[in-house]
């Protein structure tokens, strides 16, 4: 029996590294969560925050993306950010950041959006002026 499904991890890993959606959902612990939007936050304030603002709130450069109205799903986030857009100045960003990247950013923008993250560091932000708690649930999808 295990020999015939040894082929599954393989074609899921496959499909990851091809930055292809491979429909398959896992629930995280909201430490892995954490983590997602605290490195998604950082990616931000190395890459983003010029443009769009320090808390994803837009600028006079480019629009604030915290818009519930202008949400993306992820697969339409990591083609824009890769891809850029060059008609509105924006710079294709796939030699800089790579998938896994772009989807810690998506938390960061996710989180704020969705309003379950306050401006600031996640680290500090939360209880106390401690760590960010990510709510129960959150996010509902990938």
């Amino acid at each position: 029996m295990i020999r015939r499904f040894w082929f599954f991890p393989f074609l899921v890993s496959a499909l990851w590294i091809a930055g292809k959606p491979v429909g398959i959902t896992v629930a995280q612990a909201p430490s892995d969560i954490y983590q997602e939007v605290y490195q998604g936050w950082k990616y931000w304030h190395v890459y983003c925050y010029r443009c769009h603002g320090q808390d994803a709130l837009g600028s006079t450069l480019a629009p604030t993306l915290i818009d519930p109205k202008l949400k993306r799903s992820l697969p339409d986030f990591l083609r824009f950010v890769r891809n850029g857009n060059p008609e509105k100045g924006m710079q294709a960003w796939d030699k800089l950041l790579d998938d896994k990247q772009i989807t810690q950013l998506y938390y960061y923008v996710m989180a704020r959006t969705d309003k379950v993250l306050p401006p600031g560091r996640p680290d500090e932000v939360g209880p106390n002026g401690g760590r960010w708690i990510p709510p129960q649930g959150w996010p509902k999808s990938k």
